[in-house]
């Protein structure tokens, strides 16, 4: 009878997992693909924010993308006077008198260039722009829009030897002909910071 009442009662377990339960792989493979679809639509949403705003001011995006000259970029944002959608990470804020100035990022995966903007920005523009990048809705990339005022190209490489004995080391610039690293300078026109994952529902 105990040999009955245990087959019995494993019978009606093994029944109640498959009929009111999911394993611990389907339940994980829900979560991810859950995650995946909150992941995909927050891309499209910021996409078609920083989309909005290029277009908003006639800003000239996917320069990045075009194996150019920097004198066409010259041409292009400075002469024509186009404002430059500059999309990348903000690695540093820095201040002289009453401006700020935005360091942003952006690499090339078409070409052998590395972009930096050096964006300046009033005090009052500032506040705002500290205010949305401190909220926990927001990450530290992003889109500038701003109008170009110089564009700097250089080829620079910081390297180091150290002797085999390790008492002697130094360091000293190079130049790296095989990279090229463009700096645009301007003033801020507006901006738009990538929204974040609500982690909270995860």
């Amino acid at each position: 009878m105990t040999k009955q009442f245990g087959l019995t009662l494993t019978l009606f377990t093994i029944i109640l997992l498959t009929s009111c339960g999911k394993s611990d792989k389907e339940v994980k493979e829900e979560k991810e693909a859950v995650v995946k679809q909150k992941n995909e639509q927050l891309k499209a949403t910021n996409e078609k924010a920083i989309i909005d705003l290029s277009q908003k001011y006639n800003a000239v995006s996917g320069w990045d993308t075009l194996e150019l000259y920097t004198y066409l970029y010259q041409e292009m944002f400075i002469d024509q006077r186009k404002p430059i959608s500059f999309e990348g990470e903000l690695n540093d804020i820095t201040k002289t008198d009453s401006t700020y100035f935005l360091k942003v990022r952006n690499s090339s995966w078409h070409y052998n260039k590395n972009y930096i903007a050096l964006i300046s920005l009033s005090r009052q523009n500032f506040v705002e722009f500290l205010k949305i990048l401190k909220s926990n809705n927001h990450t530290n990339e992003g889109c500038f829009v701003f109008k170009v005022s110089k564009i700097v190209s250089a080829s620079p490489e910081i390297k180091s030897d150290l002797e085999l004995n390790g008492e002697d080391s130094y360091s000293y610039l190079d130049y790296d002909f095989d990279e090229t690293l463009l700096i645009f300078k301007g003033e801020l026109i507006d901006f738009y910071l990538n929204e974040r994952a609500d982690k909270t529902n995860d």
